[in-house]
Formats: C-alpha cells, structure tokens, sequence
C-alpha cells in the first residue's frame, strides 16, 4: 500500500489524538483506596486507613451516599465530591462521627436532589462545608454537626432549586462563630428566627436574585451580623430587629430597598455601601447625644440629603469614614 496524500496528514494526526482527547473525564474518574465506587451504585469508604487524611471523589459514576459510607475514616480531616452528574441522594447519617473531619465540600453535582435530614452529624472539628450547584430543593440539616470550631464557615451557593430559609436552619451547627456564604441560590423567603441560637461574623446574601421577603424577626435569637451584604436582591425591607450589631452593610444594585431602618436601629454600622443616595438620609438629623464615631460622618448631612437624594437611582452610594461624606454628599 502506497504512502497517504500529504494533504491527509494533518487528518491521520487528528485520528491518532481523538482517542487520547475524548476520555479525558473518565480518565479522572479514579475510586480511590480504600473506596468502592460502583457505577450507579452506593459509595463505600470503610476505614480504618492509616495515614488517609484527604479523600477526593471526582467524576464517579455513584448514585447514592448511603449512611455510615466513612466509617472508620478517624484521620481524614477533608473530604471533596464533585463533578458528579449520576450523584442523586446523601444518606442520613453519611457523615457521621468523623472526629477530626474539618472540611466538607459537595459541589457541581447537579442532580443531587436529596441530602437527608442528619447527614452530618457529630463532627465537633468541621470548620468548613461547601454545598455548591446541586439541584437539592431544601436547605440541607446542619443542625446536628455541633461543630466546636470558630468561625465556622458555611457556603452554599448556586443551587437554584431552594427557595427558603426556615426558622432555626442554623441552630446547632455551631457553638462558637460563624460566617454564612448563602449567594446565587433561588431564596425567595427568609423566615422568622431563621438564625436563632448563631453568633455570625458575616452574612453574605448576595446574588440572590429572587429573594424578596425578610422577615422582620429573621435576627431574633441571634448574635450579629457583623456584617451584612444583601447585594444584587429583591428584598423590599431589613428586618425590624437585630441590626444592632451591624458594622458593615452593603447593598448594591438593591433597587427594590427604597428605604432603610431608621438610624436608631444601626448604632454600630460604620461602613455602608449602598445603592441610592437617598439612602443616606436615615441617618441625618442624629442627637448629639447619640452621636459617636459610627454617625460622625453624618453631621450636616440633612441640609443636603434632598439635593443628594436628586442624584441618579443606579448610583452607588459609599459611605466610609469622615472621607466619605464628600463621596455621597458632593
């Protein structure tokens, strides 16, 4: 047989790398030791394992996360599953009792519809849990880890499919501190005492683009937020109760929060980024006797708050600082 044309060269070449191109995801999609990974089946680490502190599923073909998959893993201290499109359910109790686990992470599996309520249970080390692009439609059960770490930190984001947060969610997460990164997920709702029993650092509620409705009591029983980011959501109004430990408050292109609390509510907050310019006439008109650090900036604010309150809607307002007033009240 003669020699192919040259002009089939770059042809033959491409035919020789497709093999090597096309499996690449499968190629990943390594079960490690002392795992059992069968396809559309339940996940199975059984421990002891000496020396395993990190275990790293990707790309696996499972189906379910039954209770007890880790049992016996008492060196692991993280665990990541990801990049699972077949991962449809985590079993009650799948997570449990893992003394030393500290970081959890669940993420880009899409068609992950239930996490049973006590998947994580009993795991006083936990400092970090992701929940991240699921399509679960509730707000997965961390009441029940009684994690001992401070500043937890909580992140779920990007799953589409939940639409509230229920009274109490949080309660029993954590004995200490915490940081909550609920961004980008289908919130619609927030309910009263939603963060009963919680110290929160941070409470970060950006992106989500359908969340309209704050309950007035949503802080009761909580400690904080020290900082509260509510940007780039359809919320109509802050809660009544517990924005006095707020210092930081940021929310841009919140266009539907016409109007903020009045000024007594904040007796903390020393930096704000908002959206409209009128915002800031909530806090003129302070009482000398009121008025500390966090209101210096506000002094002479009233005489000029309605030819600032003119400015543009989609403007965003900064206030930091005794800089700040020449920013929002130029």
């Amino acid at each position: 047989m003669g020699q192919p044309s040259p002009a089939l060269w770059p042809l033959l070449a491409l035919l020789l790398l497709l093999p090597l191109a096309l499996p690449l995801p499968l190629s990943r999609a390594h079960c490690p030791e002392p795992c059992s990974c069968p396809p559309d089946g339940a996940l199975r680490c059984p421990g002891p394992r000496a020396g395993l502190t990190r275990l790293s599923l990707t790309y696996l073909r499972i189906k379910v996360i039954p209770s007890q998959a880790f049992k016996g893993l008492n060196e692991v201290i993280k665990i990541e599953i990801s990049q699972s499109d077949s991962l449809e359910k985590i079993e009650a109790k799948a997570f449990d009792n893992l003394l030393n686990l500290s970081e959890i992470l669940i993420q880009n599996t899409k068609n992950l519809v239930h996490i049973e309520p006590g998947a994580f249970l009993n795991l006083p080390r936990l400092k970090y849990l992701s929940i991240c692009n699921t399509g679960i439609q509730k707000l997965p059960d961390v009441t029940k880890i009684f994690s001992c770490e401070f500043n937890f930190i909580l992140e779920i984001c990007d799953n589409l499919h939940i639409t509230t947060i229920p009274g109490n969610a949080f309660q029993g997460m954590n004995n200490e501190s915490i940081t909550l990164k609920l961004y980008g997920n289908g919130f619609e709702e927030i309910q009263s005492h939603a963060f009963n029993g919680t110290t929160l650092i941070s409470l970060e509620l950006k992106g989500n683009a359908h969340l309209k409705k704050m309950h007035h009591r949503a802080f009761q029983g909580a400690t904080g937020p020290n900082i509260l980011d509510i940007s780039s959501t359809k919320l109509q109004a802050l809660p009544s109760y517990g924005l006095e430990s707020i210092q930081t408050l940021i929310a841009t292109s919140s266009y539907s929060l016409k109007k903020l609390p009045s000024r007594e509510k904040f007796t903390n907050l020393l930096d704000a980024v908002l959206t409209y310019p009128s915002h800031c006439c909530a806090f003129r008109n302070l009482p000398t006797k009121e008025q500390n650090f966090s209101f210096s900036i506000f002094e002479n604010v009233s005489k000029q708050c309605e030819s600032t309150a003119r400015k543009p809607n989609n403007e965003t307002l900064l206030l930091h600082g005794a800089l700040s007033a020449a920013h929002c009240f130029s």
